[in-house]
């Protein structure tokens, strides 16, 4: 390579950063670089002595150390649940190999309480031209993973990812070398680390659903910004039960080399949906509500969404019908990812679903462009609400819409209930001074009838009609019952029957007719109608009179007559004219029975013709008297003034 100009700039620039990140010295660095252009130590002699190989081990328990002391004291990188590990490769051979590993992880040992927390750094070492040998486990594993058939899991990743001039090809295997056959789910995290900052990274989140002892993974990420970057890797193991999602186990892995992007092309908001779940609410009493959750995650990670608005659908689909929408609601999601997995957790719940199979589905939107969708693959069926009843088609109150028996059926008895009239009776009341008073006396028999009401009706009527007179009462159980009645005020007429009709929960069970009975009219005293008072007034527009009519001078209850009164207007002189007719008349009737001070009023209006203010007004009081003869009171008032 070149060594002037302004790419040799670029590469000082790179061999700086390197070398702050490696602990290799700059000059050792430059040198690499300068070689082939790649950080592999290509510029080391292919056979160092062994003294030399001693002292890189050296350097490394020291470079560890210090890398894993600046960790701990950084509180940006403290947080989260992510357990961290720090792998060294080494390239040391033979019995001097095991005497140095020895040595490091006996150092090792205090570094295990730094409890390290957060996202997983890795030391970038390369092994020049010697042969990579193995990993050391900087803080260990005080716990054993065994499980109940004895093996024990022993993840690891097997990296072969490459990039090219704008492109990052990521490829690797995670896999368990003991091949126990353990079964996972979940995602892996993909941690993009930019120009040596390990605080500025992307992360992009790839679910692999089940697996069982490994997983091959394949990503292209060509939306990265110009720069120097290595990649590391995350597997989150996921845990489902009842409904709810939880990160278990994690894993992590190595840096991948370094390598340089150069692009030019800005880096636009992009996102995807993993975790997405849809089942019924179990604490729903109506077991109607259906939630459906999901995880919105982030391509990129250099927060170029923080501005915008995902636009999430929920949507529920008529099942095995997919152009139909029955249910849909949308909510929105701040592009600032708040969960420490890079994936926020968005979800929404209707209440109240009607019955039906429905196919769930989330879009995942941003500025009306379609990011992602993803349908469901499980149905969520509401069932019909149970219909309680009696389901026995042998009982009296079968329910043939119950779905459920609830206790509720009822059976006839082993006998049937019978009912029988006894005794039945029925006359005038002597005492009944008008004599139309008509008493109904009979007994109720009831056998097998326990527990039962026996309806009893009485109706009283005239042969061809409907019952014009009635009477109800009811009997319990087996006793047998004295029932009478006495119909007052029955109607003038002949052959009034009496009817006993007996009902046991709408079932007739008895029912006897008698002999009718006669109601004669008795022969009334009448007593005899006057004119107590009455009295005319005028004006201008109305006239009025007001009269008291009693039937006798002193208090009575004699039987008395309907009054006919009329009061009426004509044209001055024109009633001595047979053929007249008045210009205008009121007529009231009223009964007439004993001796009351009851004024009574009759008012005419709008009668008055042209200029005429005088007219004459007339008063009758006509009714038939106890003898059958027609008898009337007349008043009149001629010529009279309409003025005041």
């Amino acid at each position: 390579m070149d060594g002037e100009g302004e790419d040799f700039e670029n590469v000082e620039d790179r061999a700086k950063k390197l070398s702050e990140l490696t602990g290799r010295d700059y000059e050792d660095v430059l040198t690499d670089l300068l070689d082939d252009g790649k950080l592999n130590q290509s510029n080391v002699d292919e056979s160092p002595d062994l003294v030399e190989q001693l002292k890189d081990a050296a350097e490394l328990i020291a470079t560890v150390q210090n890398i894993s002391k600046d960790i701990q004291d950084n509180s940006v990188l403290n947080g989260g649940e992510n357990e961290t590990v720090v792998e060294v490769k080494t390239t040391l051979e033979g019995d001097i190999v095991d005497r140095a590993i020895e040595s490091v992880q006996r150092k090792a040992e205090n570094l295990k309480k730094i409890g390290l927390t957060l996202i997983p750094i890795f030391l970038l070492l390369t092994g020049g031209t010697m042969e990579t040998f193995g990993m050391i486990d900087i803080f260990g594993d005080d716990e054993s993973n065994g499980y109940d058939d004895g093996c024990s899991p022993e993840w690891f990743y097997d990296d072969y990812s490459w990039g090219d001039d704008d492109t990052f090809y990521v490829s690797f295997s995670f896999f368990d070398e003991t091949e126990c056959g353990l079964e996972l789910e979940g995602h892996f995290i993909v941690y993009i680390f930019r120009e040596g900052e390990q605080s500025n990274f992307d992360a992009i989140h790839h679910n692999v659903g089940y697996f069982v002892n490994g997983v091959e993974v394949n990503l292209e990420i060509d939306s990265l910004e110009n720069g120097d970057y290595w990649i590391q890797y995350e597997f989150h193991d996921i845990e489902c039960e009842d409904g709810s999602c939880e990160h278990g186990d994690e894993w992590f892995s190595p840096h991948t080399p370094a390598f340089s992007i150069q692009i030019e092309d800005e880096i636009g908001c992009d996102a995807y949906l993993i975790n997405e779940q849809a089942y019924l609410l179990e604490e729903d009493d109506e077991n109607d509500a259906v939630k459906i959750s999901a995880d919105v995650a982030l391509i990129q990670g250099e927060r170029n969404c923080d501005s915008e608005q995902f636009e999430i659908i929920w949507r529920l689909y008529e099942y095995n019908n997919p152009s139909t929408i029955k249910y849909e609601h949308t909510t929105w999601e701040s592009g600032v990812v708040s969960d420490p997995d890079g994936a926020d957790y968005v979800h929404y719940t209707w209440d109240g679903v009607n019955e039906g199979s429905y196919e769930p589905k989330v879009v995942l939107r941003l500025n009306g462009d379609v990011l992602d969708e993803k349908q469901l693959a499980h149905t969520i069926t509401i069932e019909a609400p149970p219909i309680y009843g009696c389901t026995d088609s042998e009982a009296t109150n079968y329910d043939s819409m119950a779905t459920d028996d609830d206790g509720s059926c009822e059976y006839p008895p082993d006998e049937p209930c019978e009912v029988e009239i006894q005794n039945h009776y029925r006359g005038h009341v002597a005492e009944d001074e008008e004599q139309d008073a008509i008493l109904v006396a009979f007994k109720v028999a009831p056998t097998n009838c326990e527990g039962e009401n026996i309806f009893v009706e009485i109706d009283l009527f005239q042969n061809g009609y409907a019952e014009n007179y009635t009477y109800n009462a009811t009997v319990m159980g087996d006793s047998t019952t004295d029932i009478s009645h006495v119909f007052d005020g029955v109607a003038i007429g002949n052959s009034w029957i009496p009817r006993i009709t007996a009902t046991v929960e709408g079932e007739q069970k008895e029912q006897v007719m008698f002999w009718g009975i006669d109601v004669i009219e008795q022969e009334p005293d009448y007593c005899e109608i006057n004119l107590y008072w009455i009295d005319i007034g005028t004006n201008a527009t109305h006239a009025s009179v007001g009269y008291d009519l009693d039937c006798g001078y002193d208090d009575n209850e004699l039987d008395g007559y309907n009054v006919s009164v009329q009061f009426l207007v004509y044209e001055i002189g024109s009633a001595n004219n047979s053929s007249a007719q008045p210009i205008l008349y009121e007529t009231r009737v009223h009964y007439i029975q004993g001796w009351v001070e009851d004024n009574n009023f009759i008012t005419i209006t709008n009668f008055t013709d042209s200029n005429n203010t005088h007219y004459d007004f007339y008063w009758y009081a006509t009714w038939i008297d106890g003898d059958g003869e027609s008898q009337m009171f007349e008043e009149k008032w001629l010529n009279r003034e309409l003025n005041p």
